[in-house]
């Protein structure tokens, strides 16, 4: 619930852009927190842009301020669901996310980057 009574959508806590920087690319930019309740936002995304089968998907994670459990659930499901499509994971090793993908062991499984421009390039 919010301080007016309402309550919170998904959307309130998770933004997901899309930036298309070439022909080839396509990039995720996520902002907010990523929890039980925005994990939807990030998931259908993530399909509708597996959808639209780009070479290179990459998923920006330097504006989360929280990764939930769930949240790494999709972001593997997503890797694994991606095809012939090229993903990576933007996750600055120094912030939150960075830090709870390396304690669990996932920065290698998600081809884990420290800069968007890593992740478009390599």
């Amino acid at each position: 619930m919010t301080a007016d009574g309402g309550r919170v959508r998904p959307q309130d806590l998770l933004d997901v852009t899309v930036h298309r920087p070439d022909g080839e690319a396509e990039v995720l930019e996520v902002i907010g927190e990523v929890d039980l309740l925005s994990v939807e936002v990030l998931d259908d995304a993530l399909a509708a842009a597996l959808a639209r089968e780009p070479g290179r998907l990459v998923i920006d994670l330097t504006g989360v301020s929280f990764l939930a459990s769930v949240g790494m659930t999709v972001l593997l499901k997503a890797h694994r669901g991606a095809g012939g499509t090229r993903l990576r994971v933007v996750a600055p090793g120094r912030g939150t996310v960075g830090r709870a993908l390396e304690l669990t062991g996932l920065t290698e499984a998600l081809a884990v980057a420290g800069t968007r421009a890593e992740a478009l390039t390599g």
